[in-house]
């Protein structure tokens, strides 16, 4: 029985390291999210539609009801669709007109993402109008390295813009009207 060489084994053992290097290299990657809409409303208003922390159910059309939790600093959506998730508000930066917020309880089946941050800022145009820009960084629902297509980035792309699109163009409507 001939016995391998030196030079075999370690191009052997090259090659198992290599694989399972790729194997764990191998998953999700951060997709982002950022869209703004202009709106003709006094800065005041529409601040306090973004930054009241239950505002959100009377202006976003996906969302049924919501509760709030001060201790907390947790809201939690009930959506039309029956489906629900929460997120943490992380701060409220008044100064520039900013909230910051992060994903609370997770559920793939309202939103097909997982660790989700967002950013809602509202800009003064000077010109009796306000942009707000909504901007989200997230992984996709499953982050194993062969996600569901339902589960997969294209689906956490799809699902965060619509949420997000959905919400500025609600809030549009709402204060404007």
């Amino acid at each position: 029985m001939m016995k391998p060489s030196i030079r075999t084994l370690f191009w052997i053992l090259a090659g198992i390291c290599l694989l399972a290097g790729q194997a764990q290299a191998h998953g999700p990657t951060p997709q982002k999210s950022d869209a703004a809409i202009t709106m003709k409303a006094p800065l005041k208003k529409v601040w306090q539609a973004i930054k009241e922390p239950t505002a959100i159910c009377r202006w976003h059309p996906s969302i049924d009801r919501c509760d709030y939790d001060a201790d907390k600093q947790e809201r939690v959506f009930y959506l039309q669709s029956g489906e629900r998730f929460s997120e943490a508000i992380l701060e409220v930066n008044e100064a520039n007109h900013t909230v910051y917020l992060r994903q609370g309880e997770a559920n793939v089946k309202a939103l097909p993402v997982s660790s989700y941050s967002t950013r809602i800022q509202v800009e003064d145009n000077g010109d009796g109008t306000v942009t707000v820009r909504w901007r989200g960084r997230y992984y996709r629902g499953d982050t194993g390295n062969f996600p569901p297509q339902h589960l997969n980035d294209e689906a956490a792309v799809k699902a965060m813009n619509a949420w997000i699109e959905k919400g500025l163009k609600g809030l549009k409507n709402a204060v404007e009207s």
